[in-house]
């Protein structure tokens, strides 16, 4: 991550950036979006990490940004289809696009909150900001870390494979981005410290292995 950037939101393709940069840009508000493809988490299979062009902002400009994305799609909302998929969700299946707003589209976020409103639900700004602090602390929890990884993980630091340190590391290091632009680490202290472990010791069996090769070849 760029020193004083925060992560503000992943596309899976750069192209699905670009209307964001624009507002970025027009606005001379300072960016980088950086190509993670070939990062070490997407080992876990998490969806997050199936997007591999991480947009990053200044965290003072988060709500800034978010108010000028709003405003721009805001008035598109008026144009949009009736058969849009959304109009066939219901009440509380629009109510969760609101509550994970992360992981939707600004677009369908607004659209939920249009069409709940036109219903007569409309979610007002201080249930929003009620919301926004609860997905946060709900966010911030740490996981407990699969013993199928563990597992895994020391197995190929036995072996001396090269994927032991790409586990290890993976589960030592690996953070999950927050609403407000902080980050936290997605797995508990005891599992991260399992995932350091898994690193040194797969260190210590590559350079064991390529020890041995070394002495039987000569």
């Amino acid at each position: 991550m760029e020193e004083g950037l925060s992560t503000y939101r992943k596309f899976i393709y750069k192209d699905d950036a670009l209307d964001l940069i624009e507002i970025l840009e027009q606005n001379q508000i300072d960016y980088v979006l950086n190509d993670n493809s070939s990062r070490l988490d997407s080992t876990f299979g998490n969806d997050d990490n199936t997007k591999q062009f991480e947009l990053q902002i200044n965290k003072d400009d988060f709500d800034k940004v978010e108010n000028l994305e709003e405003n721009l799609i805001v008035t598109s909302l008026n144009n949009v289809e009736n058969d849009h998929y959304l109009f066939e969700y219901s009440d509380e299946e629009l109510m969760e696009i609101v509550i994970k707003k992360e992981e939707w589209s600004k677009y369908d976020y607004l659209l939920a909150q249009k069409i709940l409103r036109e219903k007569g639900k409309e979610v007002n700004p201080e249930l929003l900001n009620v919301i926004k602090k609860q997905r946060t602390e709900e966010l911030s929890k740490q996981e407990a870390l699969p013993k199928m990884w563990i597992f895994f993980g020391y197995f190929f630091a036995i072996i001396g494979g090269f994927i032991g340190v790409m586990i290890g590391y993976t589960i030592m290091s690996y953070k999950r981005n927050l609403p407000d632009g902080n980050a936290v680490y997605l797995y508990k202290k005891e599992d991260r410290i399992k995932g350091q472990n898994i690193l040194i010791l797969s260190i210590i069996g590559i350079i064991f292995w390529i020890t041995m090769r070394f002495l039987n070849k000569y």
